[in-house]
């Protein structure tokens, strides 16, 4: 029976190829291929992997997105780049109001010569809520910071 040997083949082909996979993921990733490190860039800060700096994540200033899924395989560096977020997107709320109070009051009170006085106040208002955004922005990147120290330690063992 020819056609019950291919099968046999195939079953065992398919076996092997699923062993191979299998102690490829189990075999330990190094510190140099799979640790984390923050980039600060312009927008935000980027979490980035091993020593080539591959991107994996991105906590940005204004628009920030989750990054929770960088820290695969460590509860405790994914509450912590969960409270990064948190705290994150509370700052950006802060900075992106400021700075439309801030934009929309200083145009305002350019374009005309009445009520500038309140387009002025609005305006200061606006950029005080951008200082008020400073320190919780200082806060979710302490979070964040946590979140790969946590992840790292991994690789301590």
């Amino acid at each position: 029976m020819p056609g019950c040997r291919g099968v046999v083949l195939m079953a065992l082909a398919l076996m092997s190829g699923r062993a191979r996979r299998a102690s490829a993921q189990a075999a330990p990733c190094s510190y140099d291929a799979c640790a984390l490190s923050l980039i600060p860039r312009m927008s935000g800060l980027d979490v980035a992997r091993g020593v080539r700096e591959e991107r994996v994540g991105s906590l940005g200033f204004l628009f920030p997105r989750d990054v929770r899924a960088a820290f695969d395989g460590s509860a405790a560096a994914q509450h912590h780049a969960g409270r990064a977020l948190s705290i994150r997107r509370v700052a950006a709320l802060l900075t992106d109001a400021g700075a439309v109070l801030a934009a929309s009051g200083a145009a305002h009170a350019m374009a005309t010569s009445s009520g500038r006085r309140a387009s002025v106040t609005i305006s200061l208002a606006g950029a005080a809520l951008v200082g008020a955004s400073v320190w919780p922005q200082f806060a979710a990147d302490a979070e964040l910071s946590r979140a790969v120290r946590d992840y790292n330690r991994q690789f301590a063992k």
